[in-house]
């Protein structure tokens, strides 16, 4: 196989010479809701080589600047990102605002990540410590900060880029759109459902199964989590220690990524702008598919015609939380939830085990 270098010359080449995709200014306050598109990297080779760069740097937690006015001494990780921020931001029609950060990591392995929102992570352990007033936090990170849910810096989108899934893998990411905390999973007054009877408090639900080039978008303060094993939230307890090798059975390689406004600090404490030793290339390869060969992933319900939940049955969806009280907003390490009160425990079993099809459910608070 090829080096990593030399599997970027000529987009490394071409997009030297490109002007920018036209975009919006992605702080915009309307958020687009969650959206899922599949064929965004459609090269196996390509995404090797991104898994094996990835590899070769650990969790690489590291910030860039965009939209990259070099691309000299970039990484293939960033130019990828770049290009397909451009992608998505090409399609509103309109200039770049400001130019923003885009904070990213890489993992590799099918582990068991518990539910949480992204945030300024450094900071939180700062304030942690020393908490200023929410004056000071909202003064200083006008467009991050929002006072709900601890007092944190969010994200304006997170990302998952999946790039080498293996073939026992069941590990979907699983967004809880308009919560940000286990506070908000078990009190928030969420959107209501009316497609189950006798509910008034839901919380919204959806699951996206792990497919090689699929590419998540969504609002930064969203909470999600990677269950392992796929229905961990659906049992009394677990035992055993979990595989990650063979690599093709068990890898789950992904890159996650977030975007920040630039008028503001970066995240604190995550290295920035830092150069790469990628300068020279020889083999051809585009950075991504174009948007509109993208294919948009439908979000899907369960069936209509399905029973209602014997009531002696097991409804309980136990969620596990990341973090302090603080974090969690909620004093427990996990949120008891009930099953939709339609299809019970297999309906939420089913849409966890699910290899391709985007599923939403609307789980009931107690």
């Amino acid at each position: 196989m090829p080096p990593i270098k030399s599997l970027f010359v000529a987009a490394l080449t071409k997009l030297a010479t490109t002007s920018h995709a036209l975009s919006t200014n992605p702080f915009a306050s309307n958020i687009q809701p969650l959206q899922v598109w599949d064929n965004v990297l459609p090269d196996a080779n390509q995404r090797r080589t991104l898994h094996e760069f990835a590899s070769q740097n650990g969790l690489g937690h590291a910030c860039f600047t965009r939209p990259l006015t070099s691309r000299e001494r970039r990484n293939p990780i960033e130019l990828v990102l770049d290009a397909i921020l451009n992608e998505i931001e090409s399609e509103t029609g309109q200039e770049v605002v400001k130019p923003h950060f885009v904070e990213y990591w890489s993992r590799q392995e099918w582990r068991h990540i518990e539910a949480h929102a992204d945030v300024d992570e450094s900071l939180a352990k700062v304030h942690d410590k020393d908490m200023p007033s929410i004056e000071e936090r909202k003064a200083k990170y006008p467009s991050t900060f929002h006072k709900q849910s601890g007092g944190y810096r969010y994200p304006t989108h997170g990302h998952v880029l999946y790039l080498q899934i293996g073939r026992d893998v069941k590990g979907p990411t699983v967004v809880f759109p308009g919560c940000s905390s286990g506070g908000d999973l078990y009190s928030k007054e969420c959107t209501n459902n009316d497609s189950f009877d006798n509910i008034s408090k839901t919380v919204q639900m959806i699951s996206i199964p792990a497919v090689s080039g699929r590419l998540l978008r969504f609002n930064g303060k969203d909470i999600h989590a990677v269950p392992r094993p796929h229905d961990l939230w659906l049992l009394p307890f677990v035992s055993g220690s979990a595989d990650f090798e063979p690599e093709d059975q068990w890898g789950r390689s992904v890159i996650l990524f977030n975007v920040w406004p630039g008028e503001e600090a970066s995240p604190l404490d995550v290295l920035l702008n830092a150069p790469s030793n990628v300068m020279d290339c020889s083999t051809e390869l585009e950075l991504c598919n174009k948007y509109f060969d993208w294919e948009s992933v439908p979000i899907s319900q369960p069936r209509e015609d399905l029973e209602p939940t014997d009531a002696n049955a097991k409804q309980s969806v136990k969620v596990w939380l990341v973090g302090n009280e603080r974090r969690r907003d909620y004093p427990m390490r996990t949120v008891p939830l009930l099953c939709p009160e339609r299809g019970g425990q297999d309906v939420v079993r089913d849409a966890l085990a699910e290899g391709s099809k985007v599923t939403e459910l609307w789980l009931r608070q107690p």
